[in-house]
C-alpha cells in the first residue's frame, strides 16, 4: 500500500485510510518499520534514522494534512507495514543512499507533478535598456534606477521610473571650451523584450522599440545634430531651423528640420521604412532621394539604391509605440518577427507558412499564450510553447 502511495497507483480510499493511520499511530507505524528492517538485518541506522525520515516525507504530502480519521483494523495495519518495510529494505541495500531520497526526488504526488508539467506563462516586454556611456561604463536602466546617472558642469542624465531618459543642460554658458562634446557618443540599447524613451541634449523625444539601439553625442554643439539608429524608433524632433536634425542607418540617411515620424531598421528585415506623420523629411541612399509628406511611407531595399514611396496608414507603423500590434494581411513570417522580438522568444516553423496572412489588432500587454491563441483562430495554424520556443505547425 505504501508502495503505491510513493508510485501514485494507490486509489482515494485507501490513500485516506493509510494517511489517517500514520496520522493517528505515528510511533507505531515507525516500530513497525523498524522490527521489520532489523529482521532483514538492515541495522539500527536504517531502522532508526531512514524510518523517521521516509515517515517525515509523508506527513509533508497534503493529503496527509486532510486526512479524516478512519478505523482500520489491526492486522491489516501490521501486514501492509511489514510488506512496506521489507520493500524498503531492499531497496535501502541495493541503492545505498536509503529509501529516503527515493521518496523525496523520484515520487511526488499528483498536485507536484501537475505543477512541474504547466508550461512557464511568457509575459509581454517591459521598460528596460542598456546605457553605454562614451568612457565604456554600462549602466542597466529599469524601474530600480531611477534618479540621477551622470552629471557634469554641462548636462545631466536622469533616469525616470517610467521607462524614460532625460539628458538635462545645464547653466548654458558653463561649456569647458577645451571639450569636443559633440564627438562625445552614449549608446542606448534594448534588448528583446524591452522597450525605452529618451530625450536628447536637444529636447529630441525618441522611443526605441524592442532589439534596437541609438547613438548620439551627449551635446548638440555644431551645425547639425546626427544620430545614428538600429532597429526601429519614434521620432518627434526639436524644431531648430539652423540645426537639421539626421538619423544614420548603415547607407541610408533621414533629414528633418523638426518633425514626427517612425524608422523600422532591423538587421534581419530586407528594407528600411521611413513612415512620416508630420512635418517633412528627405530621405537619401548614395544618389537617390526623396521627399515624404504626411501619411507617407519610403521604403529603401537593402540590395539596391532604389526607394519606393506609397500612402500608407500611419497607425499601423506606429502601433507598438501606442501599445498595440497592428496586422493587416501581414504574412505570418513577418508576424512573428515583431512577436519573437516582443516577448524575447524564439520561432520554428515546421512547414511552409509563407503564403499564409493574417490580419487583426492585439494588445502587446497579453501574454504570448493569449495572442498565439487569437492567431491560431484566424487560420490554419497551430503554435506550441516549449520553453522560449514557438514551434510553429500546420
Amino acid at each position: 500500500m505504501l508502495l503505491q502511495y510513493f508510485d501514485n497507483s494507490i486509489s482515494s480510499s485507501d490513500c485516506a485510510e493509510l494517511m489517517s493511520y500514520l496520522k493517528d499511530h505515528p510511533e507505531e507505524a515507525a516500530a513497525l518499520i523498524d522490527e521489520q528492517s532489523l529482521l532483514l538485518d538492515q541495522g539500527p541506522e536504517f531502522s532508526h534514522r531512514q524510518s523517521r525520515k521516509v515517515l517525515d516525507d509523508i506527513k509533508a504530502d497534503v493529503r496527509f494534512i486532510q486526512s479524516h480519521h478512519s478505523k482500520i483494523p489491526k492486522t491489516r495495519i501490521v501486514q501492509l507495514f511489514q510488506r512496506f518495510a521489507k520493500v524498503a529494505a531492499v531497496i535501502a541495500v541495493l541503492s545505498g543512499a536509503g529509501f529516503y531520497f527515493i521518496c523525496k526526488y523520484k515520487f511526488v504526488n499528483s498536485q507536484q507533478e501537475a505543477a512541474l508539467t504547466k508550461p512557464a506563462q511568457i509575459l509581454p516586454g517591459t521598460d528596460k535598456a542598456v546605457l553605454t556611456l562614451a568612457d565604456g561604463k554600462v549602466i542597466v536602466l529599469d524601474h530600480q534606477t531611477s534618479g540621477t546617472l551622470v552629471k557634469s558642469r554641462e548636462m545631466q542624465v536622469n533616469n525616470f521610473s517610467n521607462g524614460k531618459l532625460v539628458y538635462q543642460p545645464l547653466l548654458a554658458g558653463a561649456r569647458v571650451k577645451a571639450a569636443d562634446n559633440s564627438s562625445v557618443y552614449n549608446t542606448l540599447s534594448t534588448p528583446r523584450g524591452g522597450e525605452y524613451q529618451v530625450i536628447l541634449p536637444d529636447g529630441t523625444h525618441v522611443w526605441l522599440n524592442s532589439a534596437s539601439s541609438i547613438s548620439y553625442p551627449v551635446e548638440f554643439s555644431g551645425r547639425e545634430r546626427r544620430v545614428k539608429l538600429k532597429g526601429e524608433a519614434y521620432f518627434e524632433v526639436a524644431k531648430n531651423k539652423d540645426k537639421p536634425f539626421y538619423v544614420s542607418i548603415n547607407d541610408v540617411q533621414v533629414k528633418v528640420l523638426g518633425t514626427h515620424f517612425n524608422i523600422s531598421a532591423y538587421g534581419d528585415e530586407n528594407d528600411v521604412t521611413t513612415t512620416l506623420l508630420e512635418g517633412a523629411v528627405q530621405v537619401n541612399k548614395n544618389h537617390s532621394q526623396c521627399f515624404l509628406k504626411p501619411g507617407q511611407q519610403a521604403m529603401v531595399t537593402n540590395q539596391a539604391d532604389l526607394i519606393k514611396v506609397s500612402n500608407v496608414n500611419i497607425n499601423e507603423a506606429i502601433a507598438w509605440k501606442n501599445g498595440y500590434f497592428i496586422f493587416n494581411d501581414d504574412n505570418l513570417v513577418t508576424i512573428l518577427k515583431k512577436v519573437s522580438r516582443w516577448y524575447d522568444v524564439d520561432v520554428e516553423f515546421r512547414g511552409d507558412f509563407e503564403g499564409q496572412k493574417f490580419g487583426g489588432t492585439f494588445y502587446r500587454t497579453k501574454s504570448l499564450a493569449e495572442l498565439l491563441a487569437h492567431i491560431e483562430k484566424l487560420g490554419n495554424v497551430h503554435f506550441k510553447i516549449t520553453g522560449r520556443r514557438i514551434i510553429v505547425m500546420k
